[in-house]
């Protein structure tokens, strides 16, 4: 029984690590532009900034933009290239969606670019809880880790899975976002487009995997045991010893 519980409180430390790594994974995702990157071969000329659009990366929170201005000199064309960012615009006006209507344009008039803006919300939103659940759920692991006591485990399990639940949702909502997108907004993303998930998509399914093994170790692990087997320093370790009911 010694060895067991030992072994069980090391594979808790190691998933509590790894949620932490997961945790500072999570983070850089959502910090980062590369959720999603466009390229258009050939480039599309914008009028307002009178460059050709190459290629966008696009994050929940910003897009950045790679332009080339082309120059004619000496029979060779010269590109320079131009990189900007801005912000999404998660509550535009209604003059906002209906005067901004150049192909670049975030919010284009009508009712499908307003479900795309409400596919943002929701996966910020969810990006939110996200963050305090795995911030609530650390601090469970590590009193658990401290007072080995079953319930704790079972709170901490029931985070961790509640978390994963969270980034789920975040993942499947921007999925579609990109869905809608290439199919309903043909000035947003231009025929011919080739668009690929990048690295912070990839990071963010990666946490996904993590938080459910480490719940599902959390909930397996959460069974009671005998007090001599328990935390002797916890005066609450009679709550890990099974009931016997009945007579004595």
């Amino acid at each position: 029984m010694a060895a067991q519980a030992s072994f069980e409180r090391r594979a808790l430390i190691v998933a509590t690590v790894c949620t932490v790594v997961g945790f500072l994974f999570q983070i850089v995702a959502i910090c980062t532009n590369n959720w999603l990157v466009v390229s258009i071969p050939g480039g599309v000329y914008r009028n307002a900034s009178r460059r050709y659009l190459v290629q966008a990366f696009s994050g929940l929170w910003r897009i950045c933009r790679v332009e080339v201005s082309r120059l004619v000199a000496d029979g060779k064309t010269v590109e320079t290239r131009h990189d900007e960012c801005e912000s999404h615009n998660l509550f535009p006006s209604e003059d906002e969606i209906r005067q901004n209507k150049a192909i670049d344009s975030h919010y284009l008039d009508g009712p499908n670019e307003l479900i795309k803006i409400d596919y943002t919300r929701t996966a910020i939103a969810f990006t939110i809880i996200a963050l305090i659940l795995m911030v609530i759920g650390h601090m469970f692991a590590v009193y658990t880790l401290k007072r080995p006591r079953y319930i704790i485990k079972r709170l901490t399990a029931l985070l961790h899975l509640m978390t994963a639940a969270c980034i789920l949702v975040l993942n499947e909502v921007f999925s579609r976002s990109v869905e809608h997108g290439l199919e309903h907004l043909p000035d947003k993303y231009p025929q011919g487009v080739e668009s690929s998930y990048g690295f912070s998509y990839v990071f963010s399914w990666l946490v996904f995997v993590v938080y459910v093994a480490a719940g599902l170790l959390f909930l397996f692990i959460s069974h009671k045991r005998k007090a001599d087997m328990a935390d002797t320093v916890d005066v609450m370790a009679e709550q890990d010893e099974p009931m016997q009911l009945g007579r004595v």
